[in-house]
């Protein structure tokens, strides 16, 4: 090989080689793709513990609103909640106050669903 060659190579070895170098770390040091959307168009993914306290939370301010209806006892109605859907169980006078109380179980906030459970009184 020639003596000329040979020197170019020499001093441009080392050019490419950092120009390498850094042009594989620049693609890994900013990636470009979006992230990743859930996998479920539905609700995401909570620690146990903190919906568990969200759960509480709606229990009792349904329980708290059926509390201060006119013409309602609260005694005769059971609340729970389970991933913010309300169980409704037990009884209330007639439809119309079946639809009161499902209406306040719906406005809570945090409610996802309301399960009616209950039963209007036929005597």
């Amino acid at each position: 090989m020639n003596t000329r060659l040979r020197a170019k190579l020499a001093s441009t070895a080392p050019a490419v080689a950092a120009a390498l170098l850094f042009a594989g770390t620049a693609t890994h040091a900013a990636p470009t793709d979006p992230p990743l959307a859930p996998s479920s168009p539905g609700r995401t993914a909570e620690p146990r513990d903190t919906q568990a306290s969200n759960d509480r939370t709606i229990t009792t301010e349904v329980r708290s609103r059926l509390s201060a209806a006119r013409g309602l006892d609260p005694a005769n109605i059971r609340v729970s909640t389970t991933d913010g859907v309300v169980r409704l169980e037990g009884t209330v006078r007639d439809d119309a106050q079946r639809a009161s109380v499902m209406e306040m179980a719906r406005s809570v906030r945090g409610v996802t669903a309301v399960s009616d459970e209950l039963k209007a009184r036929t005597d």
